[in-house]
């Protein structure tokens, strides 16, 4: 007996091909991937930049979110700390003198974060993190670049 394809079967093939895609577009359907939790870990970063102008921070408030990836990241300053830049001279009679710069500062920031892991390496916002390594410390109002100088784990 030859048996004729007919619009049951087609209906049934459908079906089964609808649940296949959705079962492997699962993570973008419920809204994130559920093994992204697993790897992230809570830190406490302080970073140091030096040699900025004070028009390059004068936006900087605590509770800023920081920005990379044309996304806000899960990363907010909690604290900063703005010094004038400490400039060296050497006078006639040989004598070093220490004064504050009066067009360049210092300034220490202090971000709390929520970083991917992925064995020794952390992440955030596509820039490793890492002692001594550079950083972008961004927000929608404010960019600059800077040194991480601390990673505490919380």
């Amino acid at each position: 007996m030859k048996r004729k394809w007919n619009w049951l079967d087609t209906l049934i093939a459908a079906i089964v091909i609808l649940i296949i895609v959705v079962f492997i577009n699962r993570h973008k359907i419920t809204g994130g991937n559920s093994s992204a939790n697993s790897n992230t870990l809570d830190i406490v970063i302080t970073v140091e930049a030096s040699e900025l102008t004070k028009d390059m921070v004068t936006d900087l408030e605590k509770g800023d979110q920081f920005y990379a990836q044309y996304r806000l990241q899960n990363a907010y300053i909690t604290d900063f700390e703005i010094m004038p830049k400490q400039e060296t001279t050497v006078g006639k009679d040989g004598k070093i003198r220490v004064y504050d710069s009066k067009d360049n500062i210092n300034i220490a920031v202090e971000i709390e974060a929520k970083v991917v892991t992925s064995g020794p390496y952390m992440e955030l916002g596509g820039q490793e993190i890492k002692a001594g390594v550079p950083i972008i410390v961004k927000t929608t109002e404010v960019e600059f670049p800077g040194v991480i100088k601390h990673i505490e784990v919380k």
